[in-house]
C-alpha cells in the first residue's frame, strides 16, 4: 500500500477555490513554499475530493469504488454533489480497477499492512451491524489485498460521515495516533482503542486542556513525504496538537494553516486533498 509518507503530489478540486478562495490561496502558497507539487482536478462536483477519488494500492494500482454516501441521498441538490471520478481520473492519466462496493475514501486509512475502516461501510453496503458481515470483510480484504479492521462508529452532532480519517492516523512502526475521541466519547474511544490494540497496534491519543468543537480536526492533517500541514484555529490547542503530532512524527516538519471555515462544514485538510505517489515526480 502507498502511505502518506510515500506520496509526492497533491490534487485539489476546483471547487475549493470557488467556495473557500482565501483558504485555497493560503494553501497553494504553502504548497509552493514547501515545494509540494499540486494540481487541480477537473470534473468534480464538490471539494471533498478524498471521498470520491480512488485508493492507491501500489505504483500504478488504483481502486475505484462506488461513491454513493447516504448523507448525499436525502435531497435532489445533494445527489447532484456525488462525483463519479472516471473523467477526473482520465484527465490525469490514472487507470484503475473497479469495485461496486460502496466506499468513501475518507473511511480508508492505511495502517502498515492493514486497512482500518469504520462500520459505516457495513450499513452502506446493505448489512446490519448485527448481521454476519464476514463476507463483506472478505470482499474488502480481496480488493485491498490487506487485512481489513472494522472499528465502531456512532453518529454524533457534526459527524454524519463515519470516516476513519476523522479520528486515526498511522504513524509507522505499528503506531496509531488517535484524536481526542476518548475525552469526548469515552466508551466509543476505548472500544476503538481496544480493537486496534488487539490487532497489534500501539495507540496514542491526543489530549487538550479544553474540549473545543474543532479539536477533532487536528488528526485530519495532510502528510506529503516528510512534511505535515496541520489544521489550525488560532487557539492554544494548535500548539498542543503540534507538539503531540511532532512527537509521533519526529522525522516530519509541521506547518499549521488556519481553516476554521472549512472545518465547520465537517471536514479538514485530509478531506479536501488527494495525495498520491506519482512516479514521474521522482
Amino acid at each position: 500500500m502507498i502511505e502518506d509518507k510515500d506520496s509526492n503530489i497533491v490534487y485539489l478540486s476546483k471547487w475549493l477555490k470557488i467556495e473557500h478562495e482565501d483558504f485555497y490561496n493560503k494553501l497553494i502558497a504553502l504548497f509552493n513554499k514547501l515545494d509540494i507539487k499540486h494540481c487541480i482536478l477537473k470534473y468534480t462536483n464538490d471539494f471533498w475530493c478524498r471521498d470520491y477519488m480512488p485508493i492507491q494500492l501500489g505504483k500504478d494500482v488504483f481502486i475505484k469504488y462506488r461513491y454513493y454516501p447516504d448523507y448525499l441521498l436525502r435531497k435532489k441538490e445533494d445527489k447532484e454533489l456525488i462525483t463519479n471520478c472516471s473523467r477526473a481520473c482520465k484527465c490525469i492519466g490514472v487507470k484503475y480497477q473497479e469495485t461496486n462496493l460502496i466506499i468513501d475514501g475518507g473511511n480508508v486509512v492505511t495502517c502498515g499492512d492493514a486497512i482500518v475502516m469504520t462500520d459505516k461501510v457495513i450499513t452502506e453496503n446493505g448489512y446490519l451491524i448485527t448481521d454476519d458481515y464476514s463476507e463483506l470483510v472478505s470482499m474488502l480484504t480481496a480488493i485491498f489485498g490487506q487485512k481489513v479492521i472494522i472499528v465502531p462508529w456512532k453518529k454524533h452532532e457534526g459527524d454524519e460521515y463515519g470516516h476513519a480519517d476523522g479520528f486515526i492516523k498511522y504513524a509507522g512502526d505499528n503506531n496509531i495516533l488517535m484524536s481526542n475521541i476518548k475525552d469526548e466519547y469515552p466508551e466509543e474511544g476505548k472500544e476503538i482503542e481496544r480493537i486496534l490494540t488487539d490487532n497489534g497496534f500501539n495507540v496514542v491519543s491526543l489530549h487538550f486542556e479544553k474540549n473545543r468543537t474543532n479539536n477533532w480536526a487536528y488528526i485530519n492533517f495532510l502528510q506529503v513525504e516528510n512534511k505535515i500541514i496541520m489544521p489550525a484555529f488560532g487557539l492554544k490547542e494548535d500548539e498542543q496538537a503540534m507538539e503531540q503530532i511532532q512527537e509521533m512524527f519526529p522525522y516530519c516538519s509541521i506547518h499549521p494553516i488556519e481553516m476554521r471555515e472549512v472545518a465547520e462544514q465537517g471536514g479538514a485538510l485530509h478531506c479536501v486533498t488527494w495525495n498520491i505517489k506519482e512516479e514521474s515526480h521522482e
